[in-house]
């Protein structure tokens, strides 16, 4: 079979935030919990990127009832529109959420709130978070064994490699999210992950940060099987993983 190959540049400004003093987090925490409804509904006078940057981050820590999180995000070029978007990854601990938001042009009103790719805007809106009790459980399913609790709809072993280590194997986990989208999260044998996300049941884009400098993602096919690249690291994605079957 003649092998598609799709080449995915990313074009964003990053920058990468960390929690602050404890002083300033329960300041920020306050004020989201008592102005969470204007945030979210009334515009603001200015929009520059930093701006953007961090009420997108504001979004996902409210969200997530996680104020010490580090975040990772970036700003998009401004849309035909003038809309803006922004988004990036927010650590917590036993995962990575990716995060993208959206803002009309010239505003900061939070239009678009979507968790590894999920449509939250209202539930954000009305107050509906996610505590740590309800956090997803994406652990490590050692061997293609899920652990108790898992959040994954299924799990696996594929073939990966990254620059140093060279051809060798990894533990993955799936998530389903219906009609051929999700993600799939590669755990590395030694330590660290990498998350890639499909639509239609192809790999479409991955959790992208600063440290990749701006890797693209290049997939080619061979049969039923996605051979995925991203800079120097490389993975081996059935599509029975994705779909199930």
């Amino acid at each position: 079979m003649t092998a598609i190959e799709i080449d995915r540049p990313m074009r964003r400004k990053a920058c990468r935030t960390r929690g602050t003093s404890l002083r300033a987090r329960r300041a920020a925490g306050i004020a989201l919990a008592a102005a969470a409804t204007l945030s979210l509904t009334f515009p603001a006078v200015a929009q520059n990127n930093e701006e953007l940057l961090s009420s997108c981050s504001d979004a996902a820590h409210q969200y997530f009832e996680n104020f010490d999180a580090p975040t990772d995000m970036r700003v998009d070029d401004p849309r035909v529109d003038g809309t803006r978007t922004a988004g990036g990854t927010i650590d917590l601990g036993n995962y990575v959420a990716e995060i993208r938001c959206g803002f009309p042009a010239k505003e900061l009103r939070l239009t678009e709130f979507y968790v590894d790719g999920v449509d939250l805007l209202k539930d954000l809106q009305a107050g509906r978070t996610v505590s740590g009790g309800d956090t997803p459980n994406y652990s490590r399913p050692v061997g293609g064994v899920l652990p108790e609790g898992s959040s994954f709809a299924a799990s696996s072993i594929i073939s990966c490699e990254r620059k140093g280590t060279g051809s060798t194997q990894c533990d993955v986990g799936v998530v389903r999210e219906g009609n051929g989208n999700g993600f799939v999260m590669v755990f590395w044998p030694d330590a660290g992950n990498r998350v890639l996300y499909f639509e239609d049941g192809e790999i479409v884009r991955y959790d992208q940060s600063e440290a990749d400098g701006g890797s693209e993602l290049r997939v080619t096919r061979d049969g039923d099987v996605q051979i995925v690249t991203i800079g120097d690291a490389r993975f081996e994605v059935f599509d029975a993983l994705l779909l199930g079957g």
